[in-house]
């Protein structure tokens, strides 16, 4: 799918609120993020919806333009080297808020010499929206809730 098409998509009225409703999670990790404890952060995000339930096809698609839209804005306009923890916990908790039993997961890898860590979502027990499987180059850290 190309840049236009993904534009589109999102200013669509059905994706508007959420990308409105992301953005802000977005400035209120960043806020948050230095100001507390990791622990009590993602108690912070973890508010739980009404809607509990399972993510069709459609969703999973949209989630994927989200992931999209949240990385570059993170990448490309913020310059923040590592956009996976942000972009991690905004979608966990847009994801909670809306009722789905999803996961946020941490991960560290040893890469020439040097730790690498990665941040990303776990739904229904395999990683959501990612490119490719963290868990076949990071070790599992921590797992929320």
């Amino acid at each position: 799918m190309n840049r236009l098409k993904k534009v589109f998509l999102l200013l669509q009225p059905s994706n508007g609120f959420a990308v409105i409703e992301l953005l802000i999670l977005l400035v209120f990790v960043s806020l948050k993020i230095n100001r507390h404890p990791f622990p009590v952060l993602l108690r912070i995000l973890n508010r739980k919806g009404e809607k509990t339930g399972h993510l069709g096809k459609k969703d999973r698609e949209r989630g994927q333009l989200y992931w999209e839209l949240l990385s570059f804005l993170l990448a490309q306009c913020l310059k923040v080297k590592r956009p996976c923890l942000f972009r991690s916990l905004a979608l966990f908790s847009y994801y909670r808020r809306k009722g789905i039993d999803i996961q946020v997961a941490y991960g560290i890898r040893k890469d020439r010499g040097d730790f690498d860590g990665h941040s990303w979502l776990v739904l229904e027990g395999s990683p959501f929206l990612e490119k490719t499987d963290p868990r076949e180059s990071f070790v599992l850290l921590y797992s929320y809730p």
